[in-house]
């Protein structure tokens, strides 16, 4: 009982306090009765208490790995393809009020633009030249109108695979 005692009153601190320090490797923005006011960069702000809330991102470079897809190129290779993809966050305001998982969207985005950069070339091609670039360049002109800066998209997986799909019967049929 104490203990959620305590975390209400933690919670109402955030709202009755009238100032805020963002941290040197985060980006914020004030959104006052709910719809944004101003962008914040690190250091010392003031806000009206009760009516401004301060929403907080870091802003600082940092990686994301993408899980391994299974890939057809266009001469009917099976591959596998798995990236990491190094990027910071430049503009917090879209970061923060455009998108709801923004790690999603890193992620989807790239692993589409993967996706159709393998399927369009064949096998041969993609082993001489993989599509590191042209995958880089696509990923970075969708996310950044959503604040992220993508430094770098490196392929750590790339490799031709035979794909056995397991066909699972279907549950009405397990309840026979």
């Amino acid at each position: 009982m104490f203990e959620r005692l305590l975390e209400l009153i933690f919670q109402l601190w955030d709202f009755i306090k009238p100032a805020v320090v963002v941290k040197q490797y985060e980006g914020g923005v004030v959104l006052r009765l709910g719809l944004w006011r101003r962008t914040l960069a690190p250091g010392f702000h003031w806000k009206w208490p009760l009516f401004e809330y301060v929403l907080e991102a870091t802003t600082c470079v940092t990686t994301v790995r993408l899980p391994a897809q299974s890939l057809t190129t266009k001469d009917g290779k099976g591959v596998v393809a798995a990236a990491i993809v190094k990027y910071e966050i430049k503009d917090v305001k879209p970061y923060l009020l455009d998108i709801f998982d923004q790690n999603d969207v890193l992620v989807d985005v790239t692993m589409g633009a993967i996706r159709r950069a393998v399927s369009a070339a064949d096998y041969a091609a993609l082993m001489t030249e993989p599509p590191e670039k042209a995958v880089l360049e696509e990923v970075r002109g969708e996310v950044n109108k959503y604040g992220f800066k993508v430094h770098r998209l490196t392929f750590t997986d790339f490799a031709l695979v035979k794909s056995i799909r397991l066909i699972q019967p279907h549950a009405k049929d397990l309840a026979n």
